[in-house]
């Protein structure tokens, strides 16, 4: 079996597990940027990327902000733990495709990563499960002046930051906001909110990327546009529509503690079933049941699990934390591993009750 090569901070710590609200889970920056004297990557070869690796790693491994950071190279780093790092980070796309000359920086703050040469040649993330959009912000505000300090960005005064992606220049800069909304969803009432609070500089999506599905009734606000706004507009913008709908979210789920809602709970007795006796569950499904019961626990319709239990659940149910989770690497085929999160997610869900009759 071989060894994972991921630091043992990420393995042993989850990204939600500091969250202080049920509701707005946890909110990502990210900042792509290049450097002046190369093409971007897309026109690079392998040496050149190399080159690029080795010129970013020294400023990012010596910022005193980040916390025993690594350099993991992506020729050195297998497919699983690739998988884990997408998962960990709730990335829009995969990094399963990454080649020699490209990488990722983590530290053992479990919440900061920096890919290398995947489109731009420098993404800076962040993530942020306490509320802290300022402190949050200004930190990685302040990773990018330091590596700044070190390296010359490509700039132009009239589109400012430059990046392989026309729609990412300007700012650079994509704020997320990740908001757990059941009842919304379940009620059918969030794309009615979504029409009222329409903002054309924002998009709302799942962690898929669709807008038609949100797996694990995730909804994902990000701004839409990186030119022609500051910084602080597109902060602005996403923190104000994220509290509109975790307001609405908040309201609807007083309605239902007092308001006998079948439809709702029976969704929940689905789905509490659905965890507690399947021989097999997909991802997807898994995760839509554990939101259903993250409602419950909310709403105190279930008892026997707290919240954080059902946030990890949420990470360790899919494929690379799971595989990780047993001491297992290989890419073993997707019935296996159905089967294998019904056992893992049956063992921790014994202990749940359902407080009404179902």
């Amino acid at each position: 079996m071989e060894k994972s090569k991921l630091p043992q901070a990420l393995l042993d710590h989850l990204p939600w597990e500091k969250e202080t609200n049920p509701i707005w889970l946890s909110s990502s920056f990210t900042l792509h940027r290049n450097l002046a004297r190369y093409l971007f990557p897309p026109k690079l070869d392998e040496k050149q990327m190399q080159q690029i690796e080795s010129a970013l790693k020294e400023p990012l491994l010596k910022i005193p902000l980040l916390k025993s950071p690594v350099l993991l190279k992506a020729e050195d780093t297998s497919a699983i733990d690739k998988e884990y790092l997408y998962e960990h980070f709730l990335s829009g796309d995969g990094f399963q495709n990454t080649l020699a000359g490209q990488g990722f920086i983590v530290d053992d703050s479990c919440h900061f990563m920096a890919r290398l040469n995947a489109g731009d040649h420098l993404q800076l993330q962040l993530i942020d499960c306490e509320g802290s959009w300022e402190k949050a912000w200004n930190q990685l505000n302040q990773i990018e002046t330091e590596i700044g300090s070190a390296l010359d960005f490509a700039f132009s005064p009239k589109f400012g930051y430059l990046t392989s992606e026309p729609a990412l220049c300007g700012t650079g800069l994509i704020v997320n906001a990740h908001l757990h909304l059941p009842a919304l969803i379940h009620t059918r009432q969030l794309q009615e909110a979504l029409l009222k609070q329409k903002e054309e500089d924002l998009v709302v999506m799942g962690m898929g990327g669709s807008e038609n599905e949100f797996v694990g009734d995730i909804a994902v606000i990000g701004n839409a546009y990186t030119l022609g706004v500051n910084e602080e507009n597109i902060i602005h913008a996403v923190e104000s529509l994220a509290m509109k709908l975790m307001a609405l979210e908040k309201t609807l789920r007083t309605h239902l503690q007092h308001e006998d809602n079948a439809e709702i709970k029976d969704q929940v007795s689905r789905s509490f079933g659905l965890l507690l006796h399947s021989y097999q569950l997909q991802t997807k499904e898994a995760l839509g049941a554990l939101s259903l019961m993250k409602l419950a626990i909310n709403l105190d319709w279930a008892a026997g699990m707290t919240d954080d239990q059902i946030n990890a659940l949420f990470f360790q149910c899919r494929r690379a934390h799971l595989l990780h989770l047993l001491g297992e690497q290989q890419q073993s085929d997707l019935s296996e591993i159905a089967r294998k999160r019904a056992e893992f997610l049956h063992k921790h869900i014994q202990s749940v009750s359902l407080k009404f009759e179902a």
